[in-house]
């Protein structure tokens, strides 16, 4: 979806070689370990770094609860209630209004997937595990998405082994040799948010122009 598409870029051929069982069973609980630290969340927040090639690097917020969610990156923002996805580009003074699908899988299209990853929308294998520079190590699960998508080809996350959380998620895409970075600096869980936390509000940019597709 190019909206969603926009949002990680703009900001922000399956699984060949069968990995062998144990890495599976590695994944699996990897991914349930960090699908039970999420769940009683009720709403997160997350400040995050995004590293693109031929674009630099951007700091970004993302703000979810449950399908619902907000981004915030450079002079873009977007907006999903549920239902409608309102993006608006600060540089045009324009915001374009469409459905979006709140099962829909694609992270790119639906950042509120980003970390509520559904195993079953997956491949999945274990990596070995990387060292940070501070000593540590993180924990690598590889997902390749079980419908193929032209967006992205696999996505990486590289899990805190103390909070069975992403630190750092890495997402491969055809249109570029190097995959994009994001390295999540600040999570915070069950931040007050409301209706208007997701939805765009026009009287906020005056003469704002609207393209509509729903």
């Amino acid at each position: 979806m190019k909206t969603g598409k926009i949002l990680l870029f703009g900001l922000l051929s399956l699984w060949g070689v069968c990995a062998p069982a144990r890495a599976d069973e590695q994944s699996a609980r990897l991914l349930d370990q960090m699908r039970n630290q999420m769940r009683p969340w009720t709403s997160y927040r997350v400040e995050f770094t995004a590293s693109i090639e031929g674009q630099g690097t951007t700091n970004g917020t993302l703000t979810v609860s449950g399908q619902r969610f907000a981004a915030r990156v450079g002079g873009q923002e977007l907006y999903f209630d549920g239902t409608t996805l309102w993006n608006y580009l600060s540089q045009n003074n324009e915001v374009t209004i469409e459905r979006l699908d709140p099962e829909q899988p694609n992270v790119l299209s639906n950042p509120s997937r980003l970390l509520a990853v559904d195993p079953a929308d997956y491949l999945h294998r274990s990596l070995p595990d990387v060292s940070t520079a501070g000593g540590g190590t993180l924990r690598v699960v590889e997902l390749t998405p079980k419908v193929q998508t032209q967006d992205y080809t696999t996505i990486t996350l590289y899990l805190d082994p103390k909070t069975a959380l992403p630190k750092r998620i890495s997402i491969a895409t055809p249109s570029s040799d190097k995959p994009m970075e994001m390295t999540l600096r600040k999570l915070q869980t069950r931040v007050p948010v409301s209706e208007a936390t997701f939805r765009f509000d026009p009287k906020a940019h005056p003469g704002v122009e609207v393209i509509d597709f729903r």
